[in-house]
């Protein structure tokens, strides 16, 4: 299985460029299969070095995976795409927005069974020094929403002593007051000694770890859009409320 990679933006995205991301969805969901541009292009109606440029630009900005397909007879491969998500999972319904949302939530699902298999205090641990690092916003939201997934898993209870996270996710509330809640409310137990202790069982310095985390999450909400802001509440929602 390829490595799912998320998009920098969805408002780097022409409407054309989400024409043809939607028009290789409903191909790829019809068929069961990755397409070629050959097929794109005759579903939109356009030259198939059209097609290639779209969709290879596409594929650079992480929506788009390549498989390489042998042609018998003509000794070379053939260019096939997907969309950037678990060939192996059930095609997912397409979103307004093309295959963002659907790419976002297949990644966080991903690393939320990844993360599962580690303690509680690694997964934390070993997330928080992912985020520090990561220099792309989008991503460095959509980390910490990996974090609150196997956050409010793991202590709901206590969680709930602040805010009451499905009823929240649920709410009205615009995006970013929604995600800056959640996140405040978790990183404040994070970086309190005490619970840090009791709870994760780590010691004191790792409380600026997480402070850091918390930093850049901060930065990073700043600099998203309101666009992306409402993928990362659905895809939490959806996470949290199958």
């Amino acid at each position: 299985m390829g490595k799912l990679r998320i998009p920098d933006s969805t408002d780097r995205l022409t409407s054309r460029q989400r024409e043809f991301l939607s028009a290789l969805t409903d191909l790829y969901v019809a068929r069961g299969q990755a397409v070629s541009y050959e097929d794109v292009a005759d579903e939109m109606k356009v030259s198939k070095w059209t097609a290639y440029d779209i969709l290879h630009d596409l594929y650079e900005r992480g929506f788009l995976k390549i498989q390489h397909a042998l042609t018998p007879g003509r000794g070379r491969s053939r260019v096939l795409y997907a969309p950037e998500w678990d060939l192996g999972a059930p095609a997912p319904a397409r979103q307004s927005d093309g295959t963002t949302e659907t790419t976002a939530l297949a990644w966080l699902r991903e690393k939320v069974d990844q993360y599962s298999m580690h303690t509680t205090s690694d997964s934390m641990r070993i997330l928080a020094r992912a985020i520090i690092g990561e220099g792309n916003p989008f991503r460095v939201v959509l980390s910490v929403c990996v974090l609150l997934v196997l956050f409010a898993g793991a202590f709901e209870m206590d969680m709930e002593q602040l805010i009451h996270v499905r009823r929240f996710i649920a709410s009205t509330l615009s995006s970013g007051t929604i995600l800056g809640v959640l996140g405040e409310a978790m990183f404040s137990m994070m970086c309190d000694e005490q619970w840090l202790m009791e709870k994760l069982n780590l010691p004191p310095e790792s409380i600026s770890q997480f402070a850091m985390c918390e930093q850049s999450f901060r930065s990073s909400m700043t600099r998203l859009s309101e666009g992306d802001r409402r993928v990362m509440v659905s895809v939490v929602r959806k996470a949290v409320m199958p």
